[in-house]
């Protein structure tokens, strides 16, 4: 996986200098919230915050985002089974590319996921994700990651 994980940063990095000169460089900077619903191992849904950089045909930006938030899961951590009311996933470094005026491209080379409160089961893996605009402030994400339970999540997401 790490491998693959390389890959892709060598496939956005040669993206990036590929851009032509004919292309206009449109720069701005952004901060919203999104709410969505998660299919994956579980079902949750969840509230987002991002802030958001776009270099050209480039995203860059953090993401913290509440999950989970009105359900519990029990998950093993070692020998201790824990139970979970909310999970907190962080990203703090994103980066996605702009195919078409819809869809997006993007990786996450290493976030952190875990529970609230404090002491509980953390992990750090890695995703890859398509984000597909269905409509202006609505949009699908697909993606896939070297987590146990999360390995392939659908997220529809809504912008307030």
């Amino acid at each position: 996986m790490k491998y693959l994980l390389l890959l892709c940063l060598l496939l956005f990095s040669s993206l990036f200098f590929t851009v032509s000169a004919q292309d206009t460089i449109k720069q701005s900077e952004k901060i919203f919230a999104e709410m969505s619903a998660n299919i994956s191992y579980y079902n949750s849904l969840s509230i987002s915050m991002e802030k958001e950089f776009t270099y050209g045909k480039f995203t860059f930006g953090p993401r913290v985002e509440l999950l989970n938030l009105f359900n519990t899961q029990t998950y093993e951590g070692g020998d201790t089974t824990f139970t979970m009311n909310t999970q907190v996933r962080l990203r703090l470094v994103q980066i996605e590319y702009r195919l078409n005026e819809y869809v997006k491209l993007g990786v996450a080379p290493l976030w952190l996921l875990g529970p609230l409160p404090r002491n509980g089961y953390y992990k750090t893996p890695s995703s890859i994700y398509a984000h597909v605009q269905l409509k202006e402030g609505l949009s699908l994400e697909t993606s896939f990651t070297i987590s146990d339970q999360e390995t392939v999540q659908i997220s529809l997401r809504k912008v307030l």
